[in-house]
């Protein structure tokens, strides 16, 4: 007499749990109190950030259609990033035993003043000089970031959290992005571009202030490690041994290895994607916009929770082979088949899932698979910035003397072979490795 309403509750449990399923692709998994509230401030700080970040999206077609940016010019503020990612070096060594937020709030307004500053500017290399002046500034704060991850939020939750952020941020930065660009087309004369560039770097500026402020309501002491919380624990070996433990580790050289051979393909056909859809395509603001950031940002917030609660239950060498193959793909495609518009879209939504799940691995939890809990974190972060900076220093400069002899199309399918190398190449480190939890297991066996 009882089956039939257990087979009723079957037949209604399974619309119930394909949707929970539906839903945790968009939701952040449970939390305590503390991390909860955390979890707020940091979100309000992700949106404002991807408003920002949405806008200055925008600065090189700015540059490029307005200013007469050459491609030359382009290259600059991909370049100047590398002196703030050598500059992380230094500083991950003197925040690994102090305290992480000031090392993000105080070069995040920073940022905003070089953007304040960046709205009074009309000459095309003035422009996007401070645009990587900008960059500068973001890149100094990230070491910090990873280590603040580990002391507010719980193990096996920081890639799924860290993915439902970015995951909403691409929302904000889709729809602030194609805001910006269609402003910017229907300005009618050369003088209301320059007003309508005034007015959105202004905003961006302002969000960009506010987003800081937000972040620094995150607590000091969270639901995360106790370890990394108190950071100012005896060196193992001393300060210099600490400070060359990342790269005495083996397994972490080979991740730095592949990971630089995956910068530098980025890096080599980076510049030259906005000068490409603007004038080999012969795009508009919108078109181009479209292409550049809407696609890949609303793709990336369809499938990025899943991507990333995926990479708590993989190790980190899968998680960067299955990113890395998704985001050469899109150039490949972009290279081989730029005339047949299907399969530019297509190599765009590859993009999406592929740059969310490179930012996650990145800048917030990808390190957790090498480094100890407390300073070793920022250190770790330093090391990997350390040849991402010698990536972004050479990489375009590369391609900056390439394009004396190579086409736009050739540079960006020449960038493509590398990233793709790349991904067979994580796939093949990771061949013999366990996934994250028991790497988590085996991290915290060695405390």
């Amino acid at each position: 007499m009882l089956s039939p309403p257990a087979v009723a509750n079957d037949v209604t449990d399974g619309p119930r749990r394909g949707a929970a399923r539906l839903i945790a692709g968009f939701t952040p998994p449970h939390l305590p109190p503390t991390s909860r509230r955390a979890f707020r401030f940091q979100m309000a700080f992700s949106l404002l950030y991807a408003l920002f970040e949405g806008i200055m999206a925008n600065a090189a077609l700015m540059a490029v259609k307005a200013m007469n940016a050459t491609d030359v010019q382009l290259e600059v503020p991909i370049a100047m990033t590398a002196v703030g990612l050598f500059s992380s070096v230094l500083l991950g060594t003197v925040m690994a035993r102090r305290r992480k937020k000031p090392f993000v709030v105080i070069p995040g307004f920073a940022a905003a003043v070089a953007c304040m500053a960046m709205a009074w500017i009309t000459s095309a290399g003035w422009f996007l000089v401070f645009a990587g002046v900008i960059s500068i500034f973001d890149f100094a704060m990230r070491p910090a970031v990873p280590s603040i991850m580990r002391l507010v939020y719980p193990e096996h939750h920081r890639s799924h959290l860290s993915g439902t952020m970015r995951q909403w941020s691409s929302i904000v930065f889709l729809g602030a992005t194609l805001l910006s660009s269609a402003l910017l087309s229907a300005a009618s004369t050369s003088a209301r571009v320059f007003i309508t560039i005034r007015v959105e770097i202004a905003l961006a500026s302002l969000a960009c202030a506010t987003a800081f402020c937000c972040f620094w309501q995150l607590p000091d002491h969270g639901d995360g490690s106790e370890t990394e919380a108190s950071p100012r624990t005896k060196l193992d070996g001393g300060f210099r041994q600490a400070n060359l433990a990342p790269f005495l580790d083996r397994r972490f050289r080979r991740y730095l290895a592949v990971f630089f051979l995956f910068a530098f393909g980025n890096l080599f056909y980076q510049g030259v994607v906005p000068a490409f859809f603007a004038r080999d395509m012969n795009l508009g603001y919108v078109q181009a916009t479209l292409l550049i950031h809407i696609i890949p940002n609303l793709t990336a917030f369809l499938s990025g929770g899943y991507l990333t609660a995926w990479f708590e239950r993989t190790s980190i060498w899968r998680s960067y082979a299955v990113v890395t193959f998704l985001w050469g793909l899109d150039p490949f495609i972009l290279a081989i088949a730029s005339s047949f518009l299907p399969a530019v879209i297509a190599a765009r939504m590859a993009r999406g899932p592929a740059t969310l799940g490179s930012m996650v691995i990145s800048f917030f939890t990808g390190v957790h698979s090498f480094a100890q809990p407390g300073g070793a974190t920022t250190r770790y972060m330093s090391a990997l910035f350390l040849v991402t900076g010698i990536a972004r220093l050479t990489a375009p400069a590369t391609a900056a003397f390439a394009l004396a002899y190579l086409s736009r199309q050739s540079i960006i399918f020449y960038g493509s072979l590398a990233i793709l190398a790349s991904s067979a190449l994580f796939l093949w480190n990771g061949r013999k490795e366990p996934n994250a939890r028991e790497i988590g297991d085996m991290v915290h066996s060695l405390q």
